[in-house]
């Protein structure tokens, strides 16, 4: 049942101007979810979940010991898809978790005979949700995700009929449209959200890892892996980085037309966040400016 009001109310596009009396029950209904989702996995059978050996897809996540107890909840919703993933991977800091998988919840490490690998590497902030998988796995279709927020079922089947659509964008739930004043670009909060002009992929079209993001590493050159670049340019959100990359290799993003409405996050799960700094504090158009600049991004790059 939670499932399906879920995806009945939750995930269609908005209906022109909505009254008040729908906002107040969609709010009602919100909250009544994040408390059940979080329930109905927190008890949903090991047997119930799992992986497909045949798929050709990788979902790639990252968290921090301020989520570590509650990223299980993400991985089951991934583990409990109706199209499945070949495995799951967690990408955390060595520099947060000096002890290895001896620091991590049960909860997290009972998932692994499921699906699920846990990999230490550098702690490279946000980044690691995409980073090492991509050189990892290059011939694989990666989905990013991330660690705050309970997936509906049909997540990968939806990124994946679209990419069958348009095998040579990223496929994207959640986007901006990006939006420029003359040779400026427009403030990012005033990018308008699952927005766009029209359905056909676009370079001005800004995917947010959020709502689950699908990518192609082959399609990513060498010089996308610029570590320094990312620390020179002090670049803290993924997605501008990520942006920048398919904008310089000629890769265009396209919208599912799946809404989220809205997202279902953890409770608790943004005492600790990014998203303060980089959108209220107007550090995403810092990054937008600086990162592009170092890409070389011009007017014509977007032709």
């Amino acid at each position: 049942m939670i499932h399906f009001l879920y995806h009945y109310f939750l995930t269609k596009k908005p209906a022109g101007k909505e009254n008040k009396l729908k906002r107040w029950l969609v709010w009602q209904l919100y909250k009544y979810l994040k408390v059940a989702l979080v329930r109905y996995y927190k008890n949903r059978s090991k047997e119930a979940l799992g992986t497909d050996s045949d798929s050709n897809v990788i979902v790639s996540l990252t968290s921090f010991p301020a989520r570590i107890d509650i990223v299980y909840l993400v991985i089951k919703s991934i583990l409990n898809q109706t199209v499945r993933p070949n495995k799951i991977v967690l990408w955390l800091g060595i520099e947060q978790f000096p002890d290895g998988v001896e620091s991590l919840p049960i909860s997290l490490l009972e998932l692994r005979p499921l699906g699920l690998d846990i990999e230490f590497c550098e702690d490279i902030k946000a980044h690691k949700k995409y980073y090492f998988a991509f050189q990892k796995y290059p011939e694989n279709l990666i989905v990013t995700v991330d660690d705050d927020v309970i997936y509906p079922k049909d997540l990968l089947k939806v990124l994946l009929e679209t990419h069958k659509r348009y095998p040579n964008s990223v496929v994207a739930n959640r986007v901006r449209y990006m939006k420029k004043d003359g040779d400026s670009y427009v403030p990012y909060r005033e990018w308008k959200i699952n927005k766009v002009k029209d359905a056909e992929p676009s370079k001005y079209i800004f995917s947010t890892g959020v709502g689950g993001v699908l990518y192609q590493p082959s399609f990513f050159k060498k010089s996308f892996f610029d570590l320094e670049g990312i620390k020179k340019t002090d670049c803290r959100n993924d997605d501008i980085w990520l942006k920048a990359g398919q904008i310089a290799n000629n890769i265009p993003v396209v919208f599912t037309n799946y809404y989220y409405n809205p997202l279902i996050e953890i409770p608790d799960s943004q005492k600790e966040s990014l998203f303060s700094n980089n959108v209220f504090e107007a550090d995403n158009d810092r990054q937008i400016i600086e990162i592009f600049d170092y890409f070389g991004i011009t007017e014509a790059s977007f032709e």
